[in-house]
């Protein structure tokens, strides 16, 4: 029978635990840092393609900054247009706009009342309740958009940042593996090897997905002649940084926009089909070659990252809910692994030649 080890120290658990309730701590300053690193973790592949080519990183990702910039500046030029056109024409019809949702809401609450098997002074409560709660989740929009404009004012901080954790490339995890103790750097090894087959796939995967999304919505948008596409087109796009919100904020809004628009129920209808299809597209082409190369969640995990992400750290936590959840999936099992082994639990199951079945 083997002898059994010790069961590691809690240390290193307890060190872990309180760094990441200082971090927690002080998050709003370590945003920009975040945001730099996953951008810089991203983009990495591409300086390492052209370091294996003979080329020194500091030039290629000076030269890839600068073609960065030409393309933003060219991209700028072209859809400045669009947006100016965009914008004017919202701000001239808004007034139509809340004038229509006002008629459409008064509407559809009287035939509500009608429909509802309740007394008609008890529907009419509820449904004032209902539209004041609306009105003032609708009040509190311009003071969430605030909240928003710290992350607008990282768009220039967070390419500085990742500048130079590009700089530093591969050093600087060669630099953090030296400085683990020898009796762990297999297992810190493993673990950044599990992390990174994860997140990487993951975090590219997704980028895929919202300039997929964003670019059918403009597309299928402008075909159905839909007011505000590409305003829409944008905020699908970035809504799809957060799985499966991209396609139903476009139901909501392009099909909300649609109906106003053209006054027609088969108009909104229309819009929502249009998202369904990409949709499904998204299920059949993108989602086989994401899923294929990435750690698979259980769709419940999934959820239950979105939320408590999203309640922690709001938009960022759910930008980042999964990724972490998949990041905390690798740490679980390279600890237990190690736990096992250390404990000698390993030699109480079965090995590969002896199978225990379930039943």
């Amino acid at each position: 029978m083997p002898e059994r080890r010790s069961a590691p120290s809690l240390t290193a658990l307890v060190l872990v635990g309180a760094a990441l309730y200082g971090a927690y701590s002080v998050r709003e300053g370590l945003t920009p840092f975040v945001l730099a690193a996953a951008f810089a973790y991203v983009v990495n592949p591409a300086a390492i393609f052209f370091e294996a080519k003979g080329l020194r990183r500091g030039p290629v990702i000076a030269a890839g900054y600068g073609l960065a910039l030409l393309l933003l500046g060219a991209a700028y030029l072209v859809i400045k247009p669009l947006i100016v056109s965009e914008s004017a024409h919202l701000i001239a019809n808004a007034p139509k706009y809340f004038h229509m949702v006002q008629k459409l809401a008064t509407a559809g609450e009287a035939t509500l009342i009608q429909r509802l098997p309740l007394p008609q002074k008890v529907a009419e409560n509820a449904f004032d309740s209902l539209i004041g709660s609306a009105l003032d989740k609708l009040q509190d929009v311009p003071s969430s958009l605030l909240l928003m404009l710290p992350l607008l004012a990282h768009g220039l901080l967070v390419p500085f940042i990742g500048f130079f954790f590009l700089l530093d490339g591969m050093d600087g995890y060669e630099r953090l593996i030296q400085n683990i103790p020898s009796r762990y750097v297999e297992q810190a090894i493993h673990l950044t090897a599990e992390i990174d087959t994860a997140l990487g796939n993951y975090l590219r995967g997704l980028i895929i997905v919202a300039i997929a999304i964003g670019t059918a919505t403009f597309v299928g948008l402008s075909i159905m002649g839909v007011d505000n596409a590409f305003a829409i087109s944008i905020l699908c796009g970035v809504s799809s940084f957060v799985p499966y919100m991209g396609v139903v904020v476009g139901m909501i809004v392009g099909g909300g926009v649609a109906w106003i628009q053209f006054a027609s129920f088969m108009a909104a209808a229309k819009v929502i089909a249009l998202f369904f299809l990409i949709r499904i597209g998204d299920e059949i082409f993108l989602q086989p070659i994401i899923a294929r190369t990435s750690v698979h969640m259980h769709p419940m995990a999934n959820l239950l990252a979105l939320i408590v992400g999203g309640e922690m750290f709001g938009f960022l936590g759910l930008l980042f809910a999964v990724p972490a959840a998949c990041v905390l999936k690798a740490l679980i099992q390279v600890t237990w692994s190690y736990y096992a082994s250390e404990s000698g639990l390993e030699g109480d199951y079965a090995t590969d030649e002896t199978a225990i079945p379930y039943t």
